[in-house]
């Protein structure tokens, strides 16, 4: 899916379409500059809702996963500034979910930056010091998705009926 097909089937809520000096703004507070296919996506979408038609991806196991919601850059600062009530690898920043609750993020580590992971809700500990990005995924709580929001863009595909 090219990024203007993924634009074109998200249903936006009110969320915004994130400006050039918003976006250097975000990157100031986080000490460094998102992906370039990222900060494409948040100047063309200001976030929200996948319902029809559906989009999916293949997880680590071979099924298809449901898309459910894009935030937009407000909503990726609030996660960042106000972390969610459970410890997330502090290289991982939010920037969706599945409609399983599992949410989809970014990652910001110099060596895997750019990569796309799914967190797994389910595995989730909600007490205690966040996890070293090596022992979530070991544990099987974080699950490198893609190599790039690129190619993660590239795996997503419309649902068959």
């Amino acid at each position: 899916m090219t990024l203007e097909e993924f634009v074109a089937v998200i249903k936006n809520e009110g969320g915004k379409i994130a400006t050039k000096e918003e976006l250097t703004d975000f990157e100031k507070k986080l000490g460094l500059s998102l992906p370039q296919e990222l900060r494409q996506f948040l100047k063309l979408s200001g976030g929200g809702l996948i319902f029809e038609p559906p989009v999916v991806y293949l997880d680590a196991k071979d099924r298809d996963l449901r898309l459910r919601h894009m935030s937009d850059l407000t909503e990726i600062d609030k996660e960042f500034t106000t972390p969610s009530a459970y410890p997330l690898p502090r290289e991982l920043l939010r920037i969706g979910n599945d409609a399983g609750g599992n949410a989809i993020m970014v990652c910001l580590r110099e060596e895997r930056f750019g990569q796309v992971f799914m967190l797994d809700h389910e595995m989730v500990a909600y007490e205690g010091e966040p996890e070293p990005l090596e022992e979530a995924e070991e544990y099987g709580l974080v699950t490198c998705y893609s190599r790039s929001f690129e190619q993660f863009l590239a795996d997503l595909r419309i649902e068959e009926d």
